[in-house]
């Protein structure tokens, strides 16, 4: 069978495009023709996709399957909507709008549009979401429950967990008797990293002010990056915390390794990768209850509500120091990323295809 994928954009080391990918080899492997288009693809993916004019000859062919990826507002939808394939929608989940006013107004924009057109999707036989949070959204955009399903993306933690890490950056990282939290994710408003900077003012000032924390990621957003840069000066804590940037494989492995707890204080996350890749590195998790935060932890990891930074901070310290929770957190932590283990992402993705008609 014919198969194509389409999305708004492939982007090197992106965690949408790594599924794609992913889901394309599977494809391949279980032999279909499998093709891959995009509005946007970044150069050194060229080879793998191809433009979504390229699409076009095939809106007719009733026979083909269009696996439509949607995550952000984009042109294609006009495609999704003209094909007369059976058609499974992937839904990567879009940030609210409200989180980029006053930060970044395109944003905001693209933002705006891209869920006030879920509606459009309607058309599908099934639509999946990576989150039972984000089916909720489809759900909510008029698609019927009945045809809506989880299926959690694949991550290629292989590739993360067998990069040989960087012997300088280590080096750099080490320093005997400091604690080391770690925030792996854009640098975005709805991230809220400013409660991270609040809860290490709060721990060096009521607890030890030996730690520190690095926010591993892309900067798309300036205004709140320069927000952020202020508030790192204003709370003190110049050297202490570290705006890295995005980084390469090793690089990103070396910080994991480095790292003693991963702290998260997002307001809204469709999924998180993230968390699941922490997981793979035996580092607890102390996150905040919000959005598909708990879907993707399920009985992993350490919650917390609202935003008491000492009561944060607290939790810190304990996941730090008390030996017994540590090893009981990391423990379920390892039972719940067996549930992401590619053999099990490969049969619910079957399941799917069989749901549209694929054998």
């Amino acid at each position: 069978m014919r198969i194509h994928q389409m999305t708004a954009a492939l982007v090197y080391g992106d965690a949408i495009t790594n599924d794609i990918l992913e889901i394309d080899a599977r494809l391949k492997a279980w032999g279909h023709e499998s093709r891959i288009y995009g509005e946007h693809i970044e150069p050194r993916l060229a080879h793998l996709a191809r433009p979504q004019a390229e699409y076009e000859p095939f809106l007719a062919k009733r026979d083909d399957l269009l696996i439509y990826h949607y995550s952000l507002y984009t042109s294609n939808l006009e495609l999704y909507r003209r094909s007369l394939q059976h058609k499974l929608v992937v839904y990567h989940n879009i940030t609210p709008p409200e989180f980029f006013q006053g930060y970044h107004r395109d944003m905001e924009t693209i933002c705006r549009i891209g869920r006030l057109a879920l509606p459009q999707l309607q058309g599908c036989d099934l639509a999946v979401a990576d989150s039972d949070y984000n089916r909720l959204d489809l759900v909510k955009a008029g698609i019927p429950a009945g045809r809506t399903d989880v299926l959690p993306p694949f991550i290629n933690l292989a590739s993360l967990t067998g990069a040989e890490p960087n012997p300088v950056l280590a080096d750099r990282l080490h320093q005997p008797g400091t604690a080391n939290l770690l925030f792996v994710g854009r640098v975005a408003p709805n991230k809220a990293l400013e409660d991270l900077l609040k809860v290490v003012h709060c721990y060096r000032q009521a607890i030890d002010p030996r730690i520190r924390l690095w926010l591993v990621g892309t900067q798309p957003v300036p205004v709140y990056t320069r927000f952020l840069e202020k508030l790192i000066l204003r709370l003190d804590l110049a050297g202490v915390v570290e705006l890295v940037g995005q980084v390469s494989l090793p690089d990103l492995k070396t910080y994991y390794q480095a790292a003693d707890l991963f702290l998260c204080a997002s307001r809204h996350e469709g999924f998180g990768v993230p968390l699941v890749e922490s997981m793979a590195f035996d580092l607890p998790v102390l996150a905040r209850r919000s959005t598909a935060v708990p879907d993707t932890l399920g009985q992993a990891g350490v919650l917390f509500h609202g935003s008491h930074y000492g009561a944060i901070a607290e939790a810190v310290h304990l996941l730090l120091t008390d030996a017994g929770l540590r090893r009981q957190v990391i423990d379920r932590q390892r039972q719940r990323l067996a549930d992401f283990a590619p053999e099990r992402i490969e049969a619910r993705l079957r399941q799917a295809l069989q749901c549209v008609g694929v054998g």
